[in-house]
């Protein structure tokens, strides 16, 4: 009920009721537009879809608003920052061009050119104009925004600077879906740099505060492949630091975690991680069900390259393909593969072995990036992370 006021008194605000006269309409100044569309944006960020799907009739009618707005209002700064905030929380460029090009806009030339060449993709123009702009010299509303464009500008090629901007985004606008959209960037990136401790507590942070976000599944593809970047098998003590932190979700959520994070680690050659992950799954599910096929089925395929990889090899034989999706289907396939390979090498490995040391089996790297067409979705992924740091709309 709440989040229906909300909306209510959003849209209103902006748009006006079927009663309102024009007039009354016409004195919403930019800058209270723009906070209506932040209210609406929040509660996007608790997962309301009335919300997300009320956002582009109210980014529509601000703009038009925006048109119609005499050029005086303009001159107030608050007004002239609400439009570059509107253009990055998702407004649409052509608005922006129209008053940037009538010279109203009573705000630096060079955030209005960066923020427009970013949201049409000049990234060097973008760069050269926002590189010198201080964020944390301005009002939250707009510093945060900008912070998150610069850091998307800079994180192929400083991701540490991209992590301290993040940072600077999430202290100026906590509780937001600006602070969602900055979480979920920065999760990336520290874990292509290696820093578990800040991955465990940004985790930790998105969980409690925006677990039922709309783009928590986008969140969750993240931290999944992040996961799978770690090596847990060296350093034992992280595993148990991970389950901590999905113990902040619910049973089922949990299971569609440690599934994705089993599938993730399978495709990017991390059988220990997919060991880890599948057992959780299994504790997590009920007998029968399709997710305890599903961890079987991740469990016995990061074993076809272990000792055990005879018994691997004999539990996904077993396992009906009926049963599993079309992507599992030729995550078994190529299961099957590599494990006979495997022990069709075994004879001439183990003639390397002294007659007394300890037996060891030769590991190679699954890489079910080739030998899979389907799931390769992962790996692109990971080759488009640089434009999923560019979005614009969260």
């Amino acid at each position: 009920m709440t989040s229906c006021r909300t909306i209510a008194v959003a849209l209103t605000m902006c748009i006006g009721s079927a009663h309102a006269q024009p007039a009354a309409e016409a004195v919403r100044e930019p800058y209270q537009m723009v906070r209506s569309l932040q209210m609406l944006q929040d509660q996007i960020a608790r997962g309301d879809l009335e919300a997300h799907n009320a956002q582009p009739a109210l980014l529509k009618r601000i703009g038009e608003s925006f048109l119609k707005a005499d050029a005086a209002l303009w001159k107030e700064p608050r007004n002239s920052r609400a439009a570059v905030t509107y253009l990055l929380s998702g407004g649409t460029p052509q608005v922006i061009a129209s008053l940037r090009s009538r010279n109203v806009l009573n705000i630096d030339e060079a955030i209005v050119d960066g923020a427009l060449a970013y949201v049409d993709g000049r990234t060097d123009e973008a760069k050269a104009k926002l590189g010198q702009i201080k964020p944390r010299n301005m009002p939250a509303t707009l510093g945060a925004e900008l912070a998150l464009v610069q850091s998307a500008l800079v994180a192929q090629d400083d991701p540490k600077a991209a992590i301290a901007l993040l940072d600077d985004v999430r202290l100026m606008m906590p509780g937001t879906l600006v602070e969602e959209a900055a979480l979920r960037r920065e999760i990336f990136i520290v874990g292509q740099d290696d820093d578990f401790d800040k991955f465990e507590a940004l985790a930790v942070r998105y969980f409690r505060r925006y677990r039922y976000s709309i783009y928590a599944g986008n969140f969750r593809q993240r931290f999944a492949l992040s996961v799978a970047r770690f090596s847990f098998a060296q350093r034992p003590d992280r595993f148990p630091r991970l389950v901590a932190v999905l113990d902040h979700l619910d049973p089922t959520a949990q299971r569609g975690l440690y599934l994705l994070i089993a599938r993730t680690a399978l495709i990017r050659g991390k059988p220990e991680m997919a060991l880890l992950a599948a057992k959780h799954v299994a504790l997590l599910s009920e007998e029968g069900s399709p997710e305890r096929l599903r961890a079987h089925l991740y469990h016995a395929a990061a074993r076809v390259v272990t000792p055990d990889h005879s018994r691997a090899i004999a539990e996904l034989e077993k396992i009906d393909k009926s049963k599993l999706s079309e992507r599992d289907v030729e995550i078994q396939a190529a299961a099957l593969a590599i494990g006979l390979n495997v022990r069709k090498a075994l004879p001439e490995a183990a003639k390397t072995v002294s007659d007394t040391g300890p037996m060891t089996v030769m590991r190679p790297r699954i890489d079910f990036t080739k030998s899979l067409a389907v799931v390769d979705q992962a790996q692109k992924l990971l080759d488009q992370s640089q434009e999923q740091l560019k979005e614009t709309t969260r």
